[in-house]
């Protein structure tokens, strides 16, 4: 009974073990996309096939780089024979998949049976594609960009994008956020407009989030942009509020940009004075130094600095002050007083001649000179003057007289004047009956064309030199006088020794050209085979001489051209403009100066390597280029510059030139 009851217990085990052993085949029935991004579902086909029958349980599990997570589970019943199909799907979210992806597969599994399917790829990427206008930008203007955005599937992704632009300064990074539809974005971010100049990235970060607001797919992009310079302010620095007459003005303007930084460029600076005058213009780099220097006896008075740059301008002022003073010299016997301020000199000074004190009332009106003689017993005197701003002057005197005194040395007696006047007439008769005498007797070049010259002092050509029956300007090694800035025309004669040795009319010419200067009141100074025409402040009174030179230089050049083409006689010459400074004087009439540097001796030079042309010094360029057109040359080692043309219309110029060559062929 026992051995019967163990024999059914073997039959049912086997029998249990024999249906344990499911015979079933599991088929995908539709291959799995190759990739997928976080937020997708994935589809899972499969068909289930049995040929003794199966029953049991189903499940599927998801399989990335060796870990499983299960997220399908059912029942299963089939016949023999029988088949059947499930329709499963999973969807990547974070709550079900954790933080599973890459490479993955989908493993199916039916007791001890199981299939898996082709490997696909979770991923969370996505792909910017953004589009901007331009890359360069003004502080202030908006960046437009524009674009799409999809994830690696190919789909057009939905969610959010933010740009970020991070700056110098932690207080000014910008960000802005858009939204994603259907894969399309479009954001304007503003830019700062004190934002500095310079070079920026702009980050844009593109993301989706779940149901749960947690970020899926995710996705970055940087565009490069360039902020420029903006001009926002121009500020103009004069080194003084105040300024004696004679006095150099300095004055810079510096460009400002959206956060005060400098910005190169160039700038107009205008000088104009109390009426309004312009008085110097010059185009300058930004923070270089325009400079002017006032006249010695310039009058007091508000002048006025504009500055223009980039549409940008700026305006400042300084005052010339009153300047009352005098120069006083000791001469001899007698006092030189000389007003060298900028207003009417009306004041005491006092005169200790030895321990006597004397007072002079001096009344001089803008650059007057007054002579004071000294009168004292015989002997030798210790003199002082003591003028303006305890200006003192002290000397020894031979003085004689029968009392101590002093008187202007100008008032002469009535018969003082008589006789002087008298003898003075009487000297001219005669030199005016002995000199055209002595014309009439001695046959010179050019003699009969003097009297259409309306110079006083006639220019000759002797000896092969250039001289006048009076020296206009004297050259001396020292003078006592006032420092200034001269332009100067230097007229070289290269065949002079041709010339004064035949008949002809280049004297006539040579003296219409020096009466040409005197009346632009430039000083007229001979040295040989040179004719020096000095346009200097002392003479002209202005301190703006530039364009009277340059007009002179091209007045001569054109009446010794014409005068070439009209007469046999051929003037070869040449013309230089040049720029410095001398020391000049007005004594007695006679206009004496004293070179300094070079100035005389690179005039002569330049004006040598002219051949008909007006040659223009470096320095003079700079000043006078604004108005002339001038192309650059070098001779013999020296930078010149070959006037072309002067680009304003000058119609006077025409009108002399042809009403001079009409008196020439009218004889």
């Amino acid at each position: 009974m026992k051995r019967g009851i163990e024999k059914g217990l073997v039959v049912l085990i086997f029998t249990i073990l024999l249906t344990s052993f499911i015979s079933a085949e599991i088929i995908f029935t539709q291959p799995l996309k190759s990739s997928y991004n976080l937020g997708d579902t994935v589809f899972v086909p499969i068909t289930i096939k049995t040929l003794t029958g199966v029953s049991g349980v189903i499940n599927m599990n998801l399989v990335c780089n060796g870990t499983e997570i299960g997220f399908y589970k059912n029942g299963i019943n089939l016949v023999a024979g029988a088949e059947k199909s499930l329709d499963s799907s999973l969807v990547l979210i974070r709550s079900i998949i954790g933080g599973n992806q890459g490479t993955c597969k989908v493993k199916v599994i039916l007791g001890s049976d199981y299939t898996l399917s082709n490997e696909f790829k979770i991923s969370n990427l996505l792909t910017i594609g953004g589009v901007m206008q331009k890359s360069i930008f003004n502080s202030g203007e908006n960046v437009q960009i524009t674009g799409k955005v999809t994830r690696e599937t190919g789909e057009n992704a939905n969610g959010f994008i933010d740009a970020n632009i991070i700056t110098n300064d932690i207080n000014q990074n910008i960000t802005q956020s858009a939204t994603i539809t259907n894969g399309v974005f479009g954001m304007n971010i503003s830019l700062p407009s004190n934002l500095k100049a310079g070079d920026y990235f702009v980050n844009l970060n593109a993301y989706e989030e779940d149901s749960d607001g947690l970020q899926t797919n995710t996705g970055n992009a940087q565009y490069n942009i360039s902020v420029r310079q903006v001009p926002t302010n121009l500020e103009l620095i004069i080194n003084s509020k105040e300024i004696n007459p004679g006095e150099q003005i300095q004055a810079s303007a510096i460009l400002h940009d959206q956060t005060g930084d400098a910005i190169n460029s160039t700038v107009f600076l205008t000088l104009k004075d109390s009426s309004d005058k312009i008085i110097d213009q010059k185009e300058l780099n930004t923070g270089e130094s325009f400079t002017y220097t006032t006249a010695f006896n310039e009058p007091p008075a508000n002048w006025k600095i504009f500055a223009a740059s980039s549409q940008l301008t700026a305006e400042g002022s300084f005052l010339i002050k009153t300047k009352e003073s005098v120069d006083i010299q000791i001469v001899n016997k007698t006092i030189s007083v000389t007003n060298n301020g900028n207003v009417p000199y009306n004041k005491t000074l006092l005169v200790k001649i030895g321990d006597t004190p004397l007072n002079i009332q001096v009344s001089l009106n803008l650059g007057e000179s007054k002579k004071y003689a000294l009168t004292a017993p015989d002997g030798q005197y210790q003199v002082k003057i003591v003028g303006n701003q305890d200006n003192e002057v002290t000397g020894t005197m031979s003085l004689t007289g029968n009392a101590v005194g002093i008187k202007e040395s100008s008032s002469w007696s009535s018969l003082g004047v008589i006789v002087g006047w008298t003898v003075l007439i009487s000297i001219l008769a005669a030199g005016a009956f002995f000199g055209v005498k002595k014309v009439r007797k001695k046959s010179f070049f050019g003699r009969m064309n003097f009297g259409k010259s309306k110079s006083k002092e006639v220019p000759v050509l002797k000896n092969n030199s250039l001289t006048t029956l009076g020296k206009k300007a004297e050259m001396s090694l020292s003078v006592n006088g006032d420092k200034q800035d001269a332009s100067i025309v230097c007229l070289k004669i290269k065949n002079l020794s041709e010339i004064t040795s035949g008949r002809g009319s280049a004297s006539d010419i040579i003296g219409k050209i020096t009466d040409l200067a005197e009346e632009k009141s430039a000083a007229v100074y001979e040295n040989q085979d040179y004719l020096f025409f000095i346009f200097a402040p002392l003479k002209t009174r202005t301190f703006k001489n530039e364009e009277s030179a340059l007009e002179l230089a091209e007045n001569i050049q054109k009446m010794l051209i014409e005068q070439n083409r009209m007469f046999n006689q051929k003037i070869n010459f040449g013309i230089s403009l040049d720029f410095g400074s001398i020391v000049a004087k007005m004594e007695n009439g006679v206009f004496r100066f004293m070179s300094l540097g070079s100035l005389m001796t690179s005039a002569k030079k330049i004006a040598s390597l002219s051949n008909e042309e007006v040659l223009l010094s470096d320095k003079i360029n700079d000043l006078v280029r604004v108005h002339i057109r001038a192309e650059k040359d070098i001779r013999e080692g020296t930078t010149v510059f070959v006037l072309g043309t002067i680009k304003k219309e000058d119609e006077a110029t025409k009108n002399f030139i042809n009403k001079f060559m009409d008196r020439q062929k009218r004889g």
